[in-house]
């Protein structure tokens, strides 16, 4: 029946038809990025990223990103659950080659690196640490996630020590990565402060959803995706703050900040405001 609606009817009435169903679908989807003027409290308990769909969504991305770190094409691939497989990006590759060049520092001069992925998803950027060093380098990659996520992760990468809970930042690493993850915590500033103490010889805070004219505000995120299902309350982080609370207590200074490319359409978003990374170093302790 549909291929015969489709076959006499006219192109015009039949393109008009999906602008018409494309209209309506968008009146009665909700918003990927709603405000949320009353801060963290949630109207509702919010599901986050402890569900079956995200474990399933990393997955899915497990077998492209392994073919993009072992072959000679561009590092472009998303490690995120939240966006789906697409071509390679330039954004994408900024964010794996920052932290290349993270580890690359954290690990000169020595044989040896430790790394805590907090917030790491499935693992991904083991398989990345191990691409981009040299051999002779052993890798302790620690990562810090949901439950479900890190019985997952313990499935695919033995190799990899996963946390669901903050114990891991009683000790310190070669290098501590969040990478879009900080925002999805509710205190922000005190988890970016233990982050530094955790920090050995260098902290990478990246993907990072900033402003730069207007305070740190909360909104609730509804990914797109259609496989993950789920919603999170998100901070989109004013840049000064996130430096200065970094910074702190002394234990880490600034070294370099990277653009990252992507423009999230959030509410009260401005043309300057974007996804960046920050590189912080030790200082003497």
């Amino acid at each position: 029946m549909r291929r015969l609606l489709k076959a006499i009817t006219p192109p015009v009435l039949a393109s008009a038809g999906r602008r018409v169903e494309r209209f309506v679908r968008a009146r009665h989807t909700p918003p990927e990025w709603e405000p949320r003027p009353q801060g963290w409290l949630p109207d509702a308990p919010v599901a986050g990223w402890n569900v079956e769909t995200a474990v399933t969504a990393y997955r899915a991305k497990l077998p492209a990103f392994r073919d993009a770190i072992t072959g000679p094409g561009p590092l472009g691939v998303s490690t995120s659950a939240v966006m789906e497989l697409k071509e390679p990006s330039a954004g994408q590759q900024n964010t794996l080659l920052a932290f290349a060049y993270a580890l690359s520092l954290a690990s000169r001069t020595s044989d040896h690196v430790s790394v805590l992925d907090w917030g790491g998803g499935l693992g991904f950027f083991s398989l990345l640490s191990r691409a981009v060093l040299p051999e002779e380098v052993a890798i302790e990659f620690h990562c810090k996630e949901v439950p479900l996520i890190c019985a997952a992760g313990s499935e695919t990468f033995p190799d990899v020590t996963y946390w669901d809970d903050d114990r891991c930042l009683d000790r310190r690493y070669d290098l501590v990565m969040a990478s879009s993850s900080l925002q999805y915590c509710e205190d922000w500033h005190d988890a970016a402060r233990r982050l530094a103490r955790a920090s050995g010889r260098y902290l990478l805070l990246t993907r990072v959803p900033v402003v730069l004219d207007r305070p740190s505000f909360v909104v609730l995120q509804r990914p797109r995706s259609r496989q993950l299902q789920t919603e999170a309350l998100c901070w989109i982080v004013n840049r000064d703050e996130l430096v200065d609370a970094a910074t702190a207590e002394g234990s880490v200074e600034l070294v370099r900040e990277f653009l990252q490319g992507g423009k999230p359409q959030f509410p009260g978003a401005a043309p300057q405001d974007e996804t960046r990374a920050y590189l912080f170093r030790a200082t003497s302790r």
